[in-house]
């Protein structure tokens, strides 16, 4: 059952503020022990809410999917339920896997998906934790995410599968280099085509320096809270290091690449490109001037890429 490992809900965080509140009364009418235990309330206060910001889920959902060719996929992950979209062709072909950016879901996939159908593939799209018809999660990571998609591949008709391709947008592109790390593994793996990346975000030091805004200053122990936190969620994991969390070190992909990035990109900007092309990866690049972030369903440039990718690479 998901539970929560290192926040606390807004009743306990209340309760602090409370007692914050009496202490600083008694240290202005009794004594300085009053102030040095409201000094300590604050700090406990500012990093519950710092971890709740940290491990927090998205606070807006788009649509879910509702199509009829494609059916709902659903599995049990330790009691989460986890939900994908399949549409199978009727004979033996390969599967691209679709994984969405943050606050995003499925459903803003459906001309693409379409793209790869006409093509002759199985399409398979996967809604994250707090996104499109998935279920919330107290304390929202990458890591759980990988854990469900795995999870949620085991439901394919592996017989019905030749190769396995992965397109990752943004956040999904994240996940989709995750999946390669040494630790993931499974028949997919083994089956490994290719991967389309449109405009993915690879590392996530910038997105927590990008989250601390003004606390910047603060980075160091950000970092170590960080840290901590992933790890008592993700136990399995060990003691990861600080450096696990960006590529290389988070995951280097060892398959032809597709990496479909907007020239002006205004949510991830060129960091994330420019740390994947310092990279040993076989990638092939386009930077795409009329290609924004999101809002981009349709897109001619990039469209005509993906099917010049598919006749070249895939098929």
């Amino acid at each position: 059952m998901d539970s929560r490992k290192v926040t606390v809900n807004g009743q306990k965080i209340f309760l602090l503020l409370l007692v914050l509140l009496i202490s600083l009364t008694g240290s202005f009418l009794v004594n300085g022990l009053f102030a040095l235990l409201s000094f300590f309330l604050a700090l406990l206060v500012l990093y519950h809410l710092i971890i709740r910001e940290m491990f927090a889920g998205p606070k807006t959902r788009s649509p879910a999917l509702d199509d009829k060719d494609y059916t709902i996929v659903k599995e049990d992950n330790n009691g989460i339920d986890i939900y994908g979209y399949i549409r199978y062709q009727d004979k033996k072909s390969d599967l691209v896997v679709f994984l969405h950016g943050w606050m995003s879901s499925s459903e803003r996939f459906l001309e693409r998906m379409k793209l790869f159908h006409d093509h002759g593939f199985h399409t398979l799209a996967h809604d994250m934790r707090g996104h499109g018809i998935a279920p919330e999660t107290y304390e929202w990571t990458a890591g759980k995410v990988i854990n469900d998609l795995m999870f949620l591949l085991e439901k394919v008709d592996k017989k019905r599968v030749s190769k396995v391709h992965f397109y990752g947008h943004s956040l999904g592109g994240y996940v989709a280099i995750g999946m390669h790390n040494y630790r993931h593994n499974g028949w997919w793996k083994e089956a490994y085509g290719t991967m389309i990346l449109e405009s993915p975000m690879s590392a996530y030091s910038p997105i927590l320096k990008e989250m601390s805004g003004k606390l910047s200053f603060l980075g160091p122990i950000l970092k170590i809270w960080a840290l901590n936190g992933f790890r008592k969620i993700h136990p399995d994991y060990g003691k990861i290091e600080w450096k696990e969390v960006d590529v290389p070190y988070w995951a280097l992909p060892k398959c032809p690449i597709l990496l479909l990035q907007s020239a002006d990109d205004q949510r991830l900007g060129r960091y994330h490109y420019d740390l994947l092309m310092e990279q040993p990866i076989d990638v092939e690049a386009h930077l795409i001037e009329s290609l924004p972030h999101s809002r981009n369903r349709v897109n001619s440039e990039r469209d005509g890429l993906i099917v010049d990718w598919i006749q070249r690479k895939m098929s």
